[in-house]
């Protein structure tokens, strides 16, 4: 998916590549700005960039349900902006030339990346993601710490984590926006719709909990982003409602048809 994104935004991405680049190395040299031949030299030096770690999508199936769930609302919602990217447990490389430099976060979204099939994102090709969430478990609850440290030094904007089972997050879903610092935490806002969240300034869209079940929320169409279940349910219903009135219709013009010779022999 991916649009046109503001100047603004543009600039910020320019300024955590720019961050970024510059603790690899291949930005800020004596004479100014460096080209990316350094990086570009390295990566085809024929280094073989694996696309899987080997490890399951997610911990457990209901993790996979939320984490699924969750990639089909942002993939929608960004669907008609090309400059944006959505990456889910895709291995992101960020050290050209070695392979082991690398995480794979549940879900990301980076702005400004060419539009186009990738088996891996290389950060020294590509933007950093300005957006990055994790559904997390106890099981995970270390990985998941150590990864927030490196997502501050990429550059990551916004990290957030969705604990589906409340094992040990409290509250289960918590956001942090990147400060000089590293993370701080975000405050929970009230949506439009009454429920409390946050809002997530990256892709635009607000994050809510519906019990237990992570959920979008877009302001402009004042909707919940619907789960593929959701989707074929909607689907299934219309399709049933448009049947139904085509049948009515249908009894209706057999009627029509079976009047009208009664009429004639009236005289009308």
């Amino acid at each position: 998916p991916q649009t046109p994104w503001d100047a603004l935004k543009y600039q910020k991405l320019a300024g955590h590549d720019t961050m970024f680049h510059s603790r690899l190395g291949i930005v800020g040299t004596s004479s100014g700005e460096r080209s990316m031949s350094d990086a570009a030299a390295l990566d085809q030096a024929a280094v073989e960039y694996p696309s899987s770690d080997g490890r399951p999508l997610a911990e457990t199936p209901l993790h996979v349900r939320r984490l699924t769930d969750s990639a089909h609302a942002v993939n929608m919602f960004l669907r008609t902006r090309p400059d944006a990217y959505v990456g889910v447990d895709m291995m992101v490389y960020d050290e050209p030339g070695n392979p082991r430099r690398h995480l794979a976060p549940d879900l990301f979204v980076a702005f400004g990346a060419e539009d186009r099939d990738r088996d891996v994102y290389k950060l020294w090709e590509d933007p950093v993601p300005a957006f990055v969430l994790e559904v997390t478990s106890k099981t995970t609850r270390r990985e998941d710490e150590r990864k927030k440290i490196r997502y501050a030094r990429w550059g990551v904007a916004e990290y957030f984590q969705y604990d589906p089972r409340a094992e040990y997050l409290d509250p289960p879903l918590q956001g942090k926006a990147l400060a000089r610092a590293g993370y701080r935490a975000m405050q929970e806002c009230v949506l439009p719709n009454g429920e409390r969240g946050f809002f997530s300034a990256e892709p635009g869209l607000y994050l809510w909990l519906d019990d237990s079940v992570l959920r979008f929320y877009d302001a402009a169409t004042r909707r919940t982003l619907l789960t593929p279940e959701e989707v074929e349910n909607a689907r299934t219903a219309a399709a049933a409602r448009a049947a139904k009135a085509e049948a009515e219709l249908a009894e209706l013009r057999a009627g029509i048809q079976a009047d009208q010779p009664a009429k004639g022999r009236l005289g009308y």
